[in-house]
């Protein structure tokens, strides 16, 4: 695929129907559903063009970039590329819609979720740690959510200090967003605070710290049996 096909899959994906009589229909469904296809790495300089050319506040603008942002993140777990990962992490600092950085930071969540990738540590993702404060709980939650694909100290350093707060009723999502993002990255250090959930009478934050703990045991165990003798 070229940048045309590019541009095409693009207009395709945000594409607006009104008369359809189920969404597995419409012509971004499928749209959507080829972009999920692809494989090509070459294809990222090309979003990258793409997403710069198309810099703005305007609605069209926006959806392009919107667009080329889920061809990236679907294609990253694919073929996963550091300098187009940099570059997607880089874009999170300048974007400033909350829709549309909660759809990008759902797309770094996805590819530990769904590919198991962790990002390299010589990648910057102090963008992802940094929105897991934002103001805005739609962005802040899904940014928290994020950082498990966001090994390092700190990642974990914000994951903790959600994890500190007193009031678990007014930081309910925050506490259990960070608990399952330390099912992925956190360390043995980190259990103590993870502890303290285990006698939450939330069933979904207890159930999740249990299992945090149980994973970060169970890696534990195996980067000790990997560097016996």
């Amino acid at each position: 695929m070229d940048k045309a096909g590019l541009l095409e899959l693009i207009a395709r994906i945000n594409t607006q129907e009104k008369d359809f009589r189920i969404s597995t229909e419409t012509t971004s469904w499928k749209a959507l559903r080829e972009a999920e296809t692809l494989t090509d790495p070459a294809l990222f300089p090309l979003l990258e063009e793409i997403i710069t050319e198309n810099e703005g506040k305007a609605k069209a603008k926006r959806e392009v970039r919107s667009a080329a942002y889920f061809i990236c993140g679907r294609l990253m777990e694919q073929a996963f590329d550091r300098d187009a990962c940099a570059f997607f992490l880089r874009r999170l600092e300048v974007e400033t819609d909350k829709n549309l950085l909660h759809s990008m930071l759902n797309g770094v969540k996805d590819w530990q979720g769904k590919q198991g990738i962790l990002l390299p540590p010589e990648l910057d993702s102090s963008p992802v740690a940094r929105l897991a404060e934002d103001d805005r709980w739609l962005v802040r939650h899904a940014a928290i959510h994020a950082l498990k694909a966001c090994p390092g100290e700190g990642s974990r350093e914000v994951l903790r200090r959600w994890l500190a707060q007193e009031d678990e009723k007014a930081y309910k999502y925050e506490m259990w967003y960070a608990a399952i993002a330390m099912q992925a990255i956190g360390q043995p250090e980190d259990i103590p605070l993870l502890e303290r959930f285990l006698k939450s009478r939330r069933r979904d934050l207890k159930t999740t710290a249990k299992y945090a703990i149980q994973l970060i045991k169970e890696r534990e165990e195996r980067a000790r049996r990997e560097v016996a003798p």
